[in-house]
């Protein structure tokens, strides 16, 4: 990676071009507090949302089926899309360094549970205008997954790069999503949590690798409160955490990180056996 075209680009741009709002206001509603209830915008895509927390977002309706745990992430509007980009703003030089340790020339990249996509976003600011990649990237159907589709793409016909081709994949209830392309890397980046069957999703994401293939993960532990509601924490995904990581240390090797049971929330690289 070229490493050159990040400064060129402020991180609120994109939020401001599509949202309509200021630097300080893209920043005022992404960055998280407790019982905060941002005034979220609309946009061509998405609903406005007001005066609500994200806890009370969630509980609006019911969430016992993959269907209307999905619903949550569209009835949500905006909320991710700020909250995500501010969140990683800071993050650049931790995936900068991710993304040197997995990506090789003329493969396959996946970023599963993307939202706005901010690995794939790095990646594309820093890689040469020459190299060829296939990216995929894959959500539910939500406003952070528009909005980061619009951005990646703007960003390939603004540096021109002609030889990296994009697929987005919206994943949708009780189906998992097949690819055109064996995947040579995948990161899934705070994504297992608020998945209903991660386990599922790894098999299934592990059956499209390639011999080989680099798996970049992290599976956040929470701990709930017995008399609280999960939220988007899914209790389902706690419960398959172990038997996730037992699968996961069976089909892969650790090449980076520390084993999940001494560093839960740690990122780690793994390689396909």
């Amino acid at each position: 990676m070229e490493n050159s075209f990040f400064n060129k680009q402020n991180w609120y741009d994109d939020l401001c071009e599509y949202y309509n709002v200021t630097p300080d206001v893209a920043l005022e509603l992404g960055t998280r507090r407790p019982n905060r209830k941002p005034n979220l915008p609309s946009s061509r895509t998405t609903h406005a949302v007001s005066d609500l927390t994200f806890e009370e977002i969630w509980a609006l309706k019911n969430r016992d089926s993959e269907e209307q745990i999905f619903q949550f992430y569209k009835d949500q509007g905006a909320w991710s899309a700020f909250r995500q980009v501010v969140r990683h703003k800071d993050m650049i030089s931790t995936h900068i360094d991710l993304l040197s340790k997995t990506i090789r020339k003329d493969s396959t990249f996946c970023e599963y549970g993307c939202g706005v996509a901010p690995f794939t976003y790095t990646l594309l600011q820093n890689i040469d205008q020459e190299a060829k990649l296939n990216i995929c990237i894959s959500d539910v159907d939500c406003e952070h997954f528009t909005f980061g589709v619009w951005r990646l793409q703007k960003l390939i016909n603004t540096r021109c790069l002609f030889n990296i081709n994009l697929v987005p994949i919206t994943v949708t209830p009780q189906s998992l999503p097949q690819y055109p392309e064996k995947l040579d890397t995948v990161f899934i980046f705070e994504v297992l949590e608020h998945v209903p069957n991660p386990l599922a999703t790894f098999n299934n994401l592990a059956s499209q690798m390639n011999e080989n293939g680099l798996f970049c993960e992290n599976f956040i532990k929470h701990i709930h409160d017995p008399n609280e509601p999960s939220g988007p924490d899914l209790d389902s995904a706690a419960e398959l955490r172990d038997e996730y990581y037992r699968t996961l240390e069976e089909k892969f090797d650790l090449l980076l990180g520390n084993k999940p049971i001494s560093q839960p929330n740690q990122t780690r690289i793994w390689k396909k056996k």
